[in-house]
């Protein structure tokens, strides 16, 4: 489970990205920041029975980072961040209807294997495709996530995430 937040002032396209989010990440929830301090998103995600936090940081007006912190009740800390740019569905043309994801199934890794996978199986809170389950699987080619879910589309849904560079924080 997964709480996602945005910076304090997110600009329309950040918080397109987000609801694009929800509707591929498994049991995650959205909370406006407003004027909301991380100690107090932690909090909420605790209280929800999320496992990590995720912030979605903006630079002129565009998703730029996204930063993830464990949470637990005793204990939270910053875990990573990902530079990053956007393409969201609607640039890439894909129209079919995204609903958030209620359904407790877990977000599965396929593609690349490496250090970046690893980072991205942690942060995503993620395993291994085997090529059986259902669930919504993130697909990482080694510079870019896209998102499938099967019970929409047989191609990728998006949103697509660029990766600029990724930093562990721990």
């Amino acid at each position: 489970m997964m709480l996602i937040s945005t910076s304090r002032r997110p600009s329309t396209r950040t918080r397109a990205f987000v609801k694009e989010l929800l509707g591929v990440i498994p049991l995650s929830f959205q909370v406006t920041r407003g004027k909301k301090s991380v100690e107090e998103l932690k909090d909420i995600a605790v209280l929800k029975g999320c496992r990590r936090l995720m912030i979605v940081e903006s630079k002129d007006g565009n998703p730029s980072a996204l930063s993830f912190m464990y949470v637990d009740k005793k204990d939270w800390r910053w875990i990573g961040v990902i530079d990053i740019s956007v393409s969201l569905r609607r640039e890439m043309k894909i129209n079919e209807k995204l609903n958030s994801f209620d359904d407790d199934l877990p977000l599965l890794i396929q593609g690349d294997k490496s250090d970046s996978s690893d980072f991205l199986k942690e942060m995503f809170f993620c395993q291994d495709y085997e090529g059986d389950q259902e669930g919504p699987v993130l697909f990482f080619n080694g510079d870019s996530i896209n998102f499938l879910r099967e019970d929409i589309s047989s191609s990728p849904i998006g949103p697509k995430i660029n990766i600029i560079k990724w930093k562990r924080s721990i």
